[in-house]
């Protein structure tokens, strides 16, 4: 079997993820990755919830399916219709600067991840009133990183 490693993007979570050094096997004459998607999306999770920057509509949909929440659960965590939940997803409205570090909280317990205390400290509100917004880039996962995080 052929194998290869490239840089390769992936939107198979809802919105594009750069694989970077990403292993790659032929198969029935195509080249396929050849990750675990469950540690991408565990690694991706983790990334998301600690970017310095606001979620995107599609960022947060994927962090509510991945833990398996309904729109109509996360609502409820903080405070917020099911509508307003979509409404974020579709990117029709944003999300107040002053919420989005509860959502990554709730999100974080979800998770059962012990590192909340660091995001506290890492996504402050005013970090995020304050940050300019990228244009929609991917996110950028190097393999190397992905293996050595061992999910």
């Amino acid at each position: 079997m052929k194998t290869k490693k490239e840089t390769f993007v992936y939107e198979g979570l809802g919105f594009p993820i750069e694989l970077i050094d990403c292993p790659m096997k032929k198969m029935f004459g195509e080249w396929v990755i050849d990750i675990n998607l469950n540690a991408l999306q565990r690694f991706v999770f983790n990334g998301l919830i600690h970017k310095p920057y606001p979620f995107t509509g599609k960022e947060i949909r994927f962090m509510r399916k991945f833990l398996g929440m309904t729109t109509t659960e996360l609502g409820k965590s903080l405070g917020v219709t099911h509508v307003t939940i979509l409404k974020w997803e579709k990117s029709q409205n944003p999300i107040a600067h002053s919420l989005e570090p509860y959502m990554r909280m709730v999100f974080f317990e979800r998770f059962k991840d012990t590192e909340l205390t660091q995001l506290y400290k890492e996504i402050r509100p005013e970090t995020l009133a304050n940050a300019k917004h990228e244009p929609a880039t991917a996110f950028r996962v190097n393999a190397k990183e992905l293996r050595a995080a061992n999910f």
